[in-house]
């Protein structure tokens, strides 16, 4: 593999995969592969094709499809369009969405949303997380730029969730929640990482609603206590010691129900997820009766 310095991109602007999906430009690259914006030479359709180098050591594609295939029909999932492989590199096509929450929240004035904007895009969130629980997944990297809303007329209200490289399975085959590792190495992303994850124990389904809960927090203060901080195990320990509470100082008061029912939640124990929803759906009708939810 090439150093970072001198990374040349897998697709160039023009290049046709599969005879189908012509390469229109890139629009993004993550540690782990390329996404760039393509035109569906079948259905002329603007889709989004993923790739990832077959010479990567840590090849996260094969999940990514898994886990879409499996929650294709489910609200906030894009829709599969196909995948592949040739010797060069991995590849999945799916529906294009537009910006995702992290630039969104950028380009809003103190980089806050309001508060009905907050607990409508919880709301959604929330959703996608259970969907993805009850087909026996964890996500393992819930933050903001993994969350973009719908790119059409139709969709711009529609929040999607992305990326599933990271995720992992928690269930075996009769449905029943797998022995937790006694170490897991650390997943995710270290601003929204909960606890848990810093601690390098197996995660569960709680550790996903944690980095929501970060998120929220986020969206509507504008920051978390740590954002300063680059080192992950300074991070971990402030987090530790850190008191969550003083977190919700000027958060509508349903936030310290999502922190209470989370801080009671273990690797086996199902999160009650209509407690969460309960206290959104409330909340954003009190405070936009005008907004249809």
């Amino acid at each position: 593999m090439s150093g970072a310095g001198e990374h040349t991109d897998i697709l160039a602007v023009g290049d046709v995969v599969r005879d189908r999906w012509k390469v229109v430009k890139k629009i993004g690259g993550g540690g782990f592969g390329e996404i760039y914006e393509v035109l569906d030479q079948l259905s002329q359709a603007t889709v989004a094709l993923k790739v990832e180098s077959a010479q990567q050591p840590k090849q996260v594609l094969k999940m990514e499809v898994a886990v879409l295939k499996k929650l294709q029909g489910k609200d906030h999932v894009c829709r599969f369009v196909g995948c592949g492989r040739n010797d060069r590199f991995n590849y999945v096509v799916m529906e294009l969405q537009g910006r995702n929450l992290a630039d969104l929240r950028r380009t809003m004035t103190r980089g806050t949303f309001s508060i009905s904007t907050t607990l409508r895009l919880g709301k959604q969130i929330l959703e996608a997380i259970e969907s993805i629980h009850s087909v026996g997944f964890l996500h393992r990297d819930i933050k903001p730029s993994n969350f973009a809303m719908g790119r059409l007329a139709s969709t711009c209200r529609c929040c999607y969730m992305l990326d599933f490289g990271l995720a992992r399975q928690f269930t075996n085959s009769n449905q029943e929640v797998r022995p937790p590792r006694p170490v897991a190495g650390f997943r995710g992303t270290v601003r929204y990482a909960s606890i848990n994850a810093h601690k390098n124990k197996e995660m569960g389904r709680h550790d996903d609603l944690w980095s929501l809960f970060y998120m929220l927090v986020e969206f509507l203060v504008g920051q978390l206590p740590w954002r300063k901080i680059k080192d992950k195990e300074q991070v971990g320990n402030l987090k530790e010691t850190y008191d969550h509470r003083l977190m919700l100082k000027h958060l509508p008061l349903e936030f310290s129900s999502f922190l209470d029912h989370i801080l009671t939640l273990d690797y086996f124990t199902k999160p009650d997820y209509q407690v969460l929803f309960v206290f959104y759906i409330d909340r954003s009708f009190y405070w936009s009766p005008r907004l249809k939810s």
